[in-house]
């Protein structure tokens, strides 16, 4: 049981015992056959194709075969088992990639990724468009550390390739039919076709359907369920024997109720993210994306042409309910709507000679988006928002409330209610969430429901709107007009029993629906130039230096609408704008970098490569894509990351082993950080802070014998802000900010092992067992409460294969988490800002069946 620290502390360790019973067993089969040797992974991390082994540069890179392996179906499954990576998303259209701690929590569109994710050779760009079915894929490169030279901007922490596989000119056909529990159904088929001698063509059509694991509390069926199909087609035309032509289309569509948070908030969900979920929003994900590419490749005598000519687009929608519960008192539900629509080029010339490799570049890219975030609330939803508030800020002030009641009830409540607001002012955050719900029952059957509302709205909301009324004559009638209490604002006590009275009568009514949105629309372009070249300067010696200019213009707009009012008078709580009743602003802004790094790497020998690494990246600034207010700026500034390491790389025993390790420190300048800040009202802005990180990882694989490979990885990451900037209501920097304190969603260790052996039969058939086992250490959940840790975990997963003699069949039977821990993925969301702070589980215990037809 994986709740959170208190309760996995036990595992720490990680299974010692059951790791040192595989140990055991692998050495033991170790010395049974003559060893085999590691194939070699081909990769393209440096615009060019090599060896895995012979780039200086820390990349994990996952086959086809492996990916089909491990069973994963999309990236969140590969950053399981990637050292010093995270990819825990429990949504496919707002996903957040974290490489050594970096990354950018945003899911709005006034900022851009920290971590590139590219699909053949093209710029994704939205995370909303980055997360695809990982079917008939070449190969997956996740690259380390800022590849601000080759990639370019928003690749601070690192870049994410997935390679398709394109056509080759020989007829094949395979169809892929997979069952398991949870009603999962799925289908992968594959076709491809030599048209003529210089023309090939591929295409694939996949189908992903499951129910969901999350039992539904309510009435409909269980939350977190899934229904994706991904088509794919290339063609591939070689005009002659320099050229080649490769045309790529990608579709995608889907439609599923996933997504699902539950309130971890005791008091309103007593069984948490582990028991059934009722909600009374429903969660729905829908998307529609398309993607396609030409690319021209042309041989001269020593120099390679080549062009990446691309067009992205897609259309999603994410609803949630973010309170996560369906207590009435907390109802909060969002819907965030995507339109992008993406052009990019890309010319490239590579050439070589004895002593230098080197790569010339230049890119433009533009991306037209529009983005609309709605947030649905109850006027009861809005008290115990302010009453949330109010305890967490100053509890004890509340017992002024007690003068609105009957004279002969003041006492007895008074008594009543100061040691329980005593108590209150000593618990942190999540412990005064869970006194919630009866401190609400308690102000309701008093007789002061609205009360908070009316406090909230007096003290903090009414003081800006007469300053601004006050502006001119014109404005105040304005606003004497609209405002019901306006007749009582010279008398302290009439004000005061005028906004309660309207308040209680706004909460009475909290089936009525408090809705807000705001619309952000973008048009940005991007142009760079850069240059990398290795030069040899010995056999063994090589100097590497790369730079790029790039070069980031944005325009931006943000129009907030309020569709309901208080006392006459329209305002925001979700996106507050300092009592405002509409925001409709068009900023734009530019920013401009120059990237680089220098490798030197030294080849002791043929098997063992050394190098030491300097490397930036950069990403662009943005914009608060939701509100901002009074002493908060619209645009935030660039980020920049700087990294140095070392590392090794080595083919060991006669390419019986490979050991790759690595050891880092980078400096993180101006991170963008998005979290719910800001005083009297909380909201999503984005500011930028500082922070560094240390860290160190390793890989091994071993193919012990003919018929077994061992395979493990270990990373370790200390990470800290440097500077933290929490803005509070006058816009200066609150006592309580967040220096010293590890990156949230970042573990400090974390270890993979797995196993594979293959029983060859005597008709020429095989059976291929394999094992993966991930323990990852605890981390913090959200920066908004530290106490709340994510406690650490560890997964097993395990396969069965029998593939025929002819290779025609291959029939698998798999289970993923074996032991069917219940683990928590994050904590976060907007849901905090009422007291019901959320979080999703990974999923339980998973089994089925594959079976593959190739012909």
């Amino acid at each position: 049981m994986m709740h959170d620290a208190d309760q996995s502390g036990n595992s720490r360790n990680f299974r010692l015992t059951f790791l040192s019973q595989a140990i055991a067993f692998a050495t033991a089969l170790s010395g049974s056959a003559y060893a085999a040797e590691i194939e070699e992974v081909v990769v393209t991390a440096q615009k060019r194709a090599e060896n895995l082994q012979d780039v200086p540069i820390a990349i994990s890179a996952f086959t086809g075969d492996n990916i089909k392996n491990m069973g994963a179906q999309n990236l969140t499954d590969l950053g399981k088992s990637t050292p010093g990576v995270e990819m825990n998303n429990d949504t496919t259209l707002q996903p957040t990639y974290n490489i050594r701690g970096i990354q950018t929590s945003d899911f709005t569109v006034g900022s851009d990724p920290a971590v590139a994710v590219y699909v053949d050779g093209v710029y994704t760009g939205r995370g909303a468009g980055a997360e695809v079915p990982l079917a008939d894929i070449e190969r997956v490169e996740v690259l380390k550390g800022p590849q601000g030279t080759l990639f370019g901007r928003n690749a601070t922490g690192g870049a994410i390739h997935i390679i398709t596989k394109k056509p080759i000119n020989e007829n094949q056909s395979e169809a892929t039919f997979t069952a398991g529990n949870y009603g999962r159904m799925a289908t992968d088929i594959i076709v491809n076709r030599a048209l003529t001698d210089e023309l090939s063509m591929r295409v694939s059509a996949s189908s992903n359907k499951r129910d969901g694991y999350y039992p539904n509390g309510g009435n409909g069926a269980d939350w977190g369920g899934q229904d994706t199909q991904t088509f794919r087609a290339a063609l591939s035309w070689l005009p002659n024997e320099d050229t080649e032509i490769l045309w790529r289309n990608e579709y995608n569509k889907l439609n599923q109720n996933s997504g699902t948070r539950a309130s971890v908030n005791g008091a309103l969900a007593p069984d948490g993210v582990f028991g059934d979920v009722t909600l009374d929003f429903p969660n729905r994900e829908e998307r529609d994306l398309y993607g396609s590419s030409l690319t021209v490749t042309h041989d001269f005598d020593d120099v390679t042409l080549t062009s990446i000519t691309s067009y992205r687009t897609f259309d999603a929608t994410i609803q949630q309910d973010e309170d996560g519960q369906a207590n009435p008192d907390y109802f909060f539900g969002s819907r965030n709507v995507d339109d992008q629509k993406y052009f990019s080029q890309e010319f490239r010339l590579n050439g070589a000679t004895d002593s230098l490799k080197w790569t010339l570049g230049a890119s433009y890219s533009q991306e037209k988006l529009t983005h609309d975030t709605e947030a649905f609330f109850t006027p009861s939803t809005f008290e115990s928002f302010a009453l949330y508030t109010a305890l967490k800020e100053d509890p004890e002030a509340l017992m002024a409330l007690t003068a609105l009641l009957p004279a002969e009830m003041q006492g007895p409540v008074a008594a009543q209610l100061e040691p329980q607001l005593a108590a209150i002012a000593q618990m942190n955050d999540q412990q005064v969430s869970e006194q919630l719900p009866a401190a609400r029952e308690m102000l309701r059957g008093f007789g002061l429901d609205g009360v908070m509302i009316a406090s909230f709205f007096g003290n903090y909301m009414l003081p800006g709107l007469v300053a601004q009324a006050q502006t001119s004559p014109e404005a105040w009638a304005q606003f004497a007009g609209s405002f019901q209490c306006a007749p009582a604002l010279a008398d302290p006590a009439m004000l005061q029993g005028c906004l309660f009275q309207g308040a209680n009568a706004f909460v009475q009514g909290q089936n009525a629906n408090w809705r807000e949105n705001v619309v952000n629309t973008g048009d940005y372009r991007s142009a760079a130039i850069y240059g990398d070249a290795t030069w040899s300067i010995t056999d063994a010696l090589d100097l590497t230096f790369g730079l790029r200019y790039t070069q980031d213009e944005k325009d931006f707009s943000i129009d907030t609408a309020y569709q309901n009012s208080l006392y006459g008078i329209p305002f925001g709580i979700a996106f507050f704008s300092g009592g405002q009743s509409q925001i409709s602003e068009k900023p734009s802004d530019s920013w401009s970098d120059l990237s680089g790094r220098m490798v030197l790497d030294y080849r002791w020998n043929d098997n063992v490569m050394t190098y030491l690494s300097w490397a930036n990246g950069f990403k662009a600034g943005g914009f608060n894509s939701l509100n901002y207010g009074a002493n908060i700026e619209n645009s935030f500034d660039q980020e920049n990351v700087t990294n140095i390491e070392a590392g090794i790389k080595s083919n060991l025993f006669d390419n019986r082993m490979q050991l790759n390790a690595s050891v880092y420190s980078y400096q993180y300048d101006n991170l963008q950080e998005l979290s719910l800040i800001g005083f009297p009202i909380p909201s999503y802005n984005l500011r930028n802070a500082d922070a560094e990180g240390q860290g160190a990882e390793v890989e091994v694989l071993w193919a012990a014998t003919d018929n077994l490979l061992i395979g493990g990885n270990y990373s370790h990451l200390e990470t800290e802000y440097t500077r933290y900037q929490v803005i509070a209501a006058a816009g200066e920097t609150a006592a309580d900010d967040r220096t010293g304190q590890p990156r949230v969603g970042t573990p400090e260790n974390k270890v993979n092992l797995m196993a594979e052996y293959t029983f060859d039969l005597a008709s020429g058939a095989s059976v291929v067992m394999r094992g993966d086992y991930n323990w990852t250490d605890e981390r913090v959940g959200t920066i908004t409460d530290p106490s709340l840790v994510i406690g650490d975990y560890d997964l097993l997963n395990a396969r069965l294969a029998f593939n025929s003699a002819s290779d025609r069949y291959t029939v698998s039977a798999w289970v993923q988490n074996v032991t069917d821990n219940e683990v928590v993925g994050s904590y976060g969301g907007p849901g905090s800002a009422i007291g019901s702070e959320t979080g999703w589980r990974f999923m339980p215990r998973t089994y089925g069946a594959d079976f593959t037809v190739r012909f």
